[in-house]
């Protein structure tokens, strides 16, 4: 994959003495740096560009207001995990056709917040509120976490910086494999560098710009080798000619390379989306047929496939990833009922909190040294009552699915 050309460079002049202004420009001499005094209508202006221009045009500003937010999720109706994100770049310059960027951002210039001090000291206030509780925080939300890291080198500050913290997981999430500024950092085990996967037929139909399938599995045998841990999404699980044979195929490839040892976590979700989206992606994506498959309205709204047909999906995936990858390795649904968890694991979690707890002792078990102690279910709860007894994720599974 290549790292998009940057042609422009804006600063605002609050953040023109920030270290990560200087890589943008030492990393980017190609590009015309102005130091601007932002004003609304300079946002305004530079806002009403198309979106594809704004890949290419970099706003370096400051974050004003919290940094660190919980992933907004979707209806408690769906189980979320509680993930917390935190927004240091908005805009990506991979173009997949499904993405929801495309419908929730209405700013098209690519937005990178320089005073990455305030970010991460807020980190740090945020899990000391916590001191018992076990955060996964990542970077992945509105960008990919890696794509413009040749230009910005954030995840050498990002990942030394989270090194140094005692209850809490850095996951850089990204299509790319660009992985080259994290092979020489101290991490002391507190980085998950984790792929977006799918197969190779999807990611050149649908994944346009990414790195490819041997790309990104070339990545994850250099990171492995550094020590990282890694994490595997399998979200958006596309239907396509041929899904079943490519997405089993997919996951044989994946542990060819990657111990499962050394895997977090993997996830998996379907394609969804909010209704209005479907004809932004017919517009600008008029070769991609994923809108033409057979598509239900959601309980929180969005655009699903039909749950026969996502249970059929799920089924095949989660199986092979168990025959492949083994009985431990630790899987969940992104935004999925306790209907599709009962119906395909066999188990549900009781509720988010009860999800987030499960990641917290799944790495205690597996990963030893990484928690100073055991979690403890009530610190999840957060007064919630509990229904069961405490899952045993030995095989990733509930009592009574073994």
């Amino acid at each position: 994959m290549k790292e998009p050309k940057i042609q422009t460079i804006t600063v605002d002049k609050k953040v023109a003495d920030q270290p990560i202004v200087e890589r943008y420009k030492r990393n980017n001499p190609q590009a015309d740096v102005q130091i601007v005094e932002l004003t609304d209508e300079l946002k305004a202006e530079m806002f009403h560009r198309t979106l594809n221009a704004g890949k290419r045009e970099i706003l370096l500003t400051e974050k004003e207001g919290h940094t660190v937010k919980q992933c907004p999720g979707t209806d408690r109706t769906y189980r979320c995990c509680n993930y917390h994100v935190i927004n240091q770049t908005s805009n990506c310059p991979i173009d997949c056709t499904y993405c929801i960027l495309q419908f929730y951002l209405n700013n098209p210039v690519t937005t990178v917040y320089a005073n990455s001090d305030k970010l991460l000291a807020e980190v740090k206030e945020k899990i000391a509120t916590q001191p018992e509780r076990f955060f996964r925080i990542g970077t992945g939300e509105l960008s990919d976490s890696l794509a413009f890291d040749g230009s910005s080198e954030f995840s050498k500050e990002v990942v030394e910086y989270f090194a140094e913290l005692p209850n809490v997981l850095l996951e850089l999430k990204t299509k790319s494999n660009k992985i080259e500024n994290l092979l020489g950092l101290d991490h002391e085990g507190h980085t998950v560098i984790s792929w977006s996967v799918n197969p190779q037929a999807i990611i050149e139909a649908e994944e346009h710009k990414a790195a490819s399938l041997a790309e990104r599995l070339e990545a994850m045998r250099k990171i492995q080798d550094a020590g990282y841990k890694i994490g595997l999404h399998f979200d958006p699980i596309l239907y396509h000619e041929n899904w079943r044979e490519n997405y089993i195929e997919l996951i044989h490839q994946l542990f060819n390379v990657v111990d499962p040892k050394k895997v977090t976590w993997i996830s998996m979700g379907t394609l969804r989306f909010p209704p209005e989206m479907k004809d932004k992606v017919l517009d600008k994506f008029p070769k991609s047929r994923i809108m033409f498959a057979e598509l239900i309205r959601g309980m929180d709204g969005k655009v699903r496939y039909p749950k026969p047909l996502r249970l059929d999906m799920y089924r095949t995936v989660y199986n092979t990833i168990r025959e492949v990858g083994g009985d431990d390795l630790f899987i969940y649904f992104c935004m999925e009922s306790a209907e599709i968890w009962e119906r395909v694991m066999g188990w549900s979690p009781d509720a988010n909190e009860h999800l987030d707890y499960l990641f917290a002792e799944s790495l205690y078990r597996r990963f030893p040294g990484l928690m100073a102690s055991a979690p403890e279910r009530e610190v999840y709860d957060n007064g919630i009552p509990l229904h069961h007894e405490k899952a045993d994720m030995t095989s990733g599974a509930a009592p009574g699915n073994f």
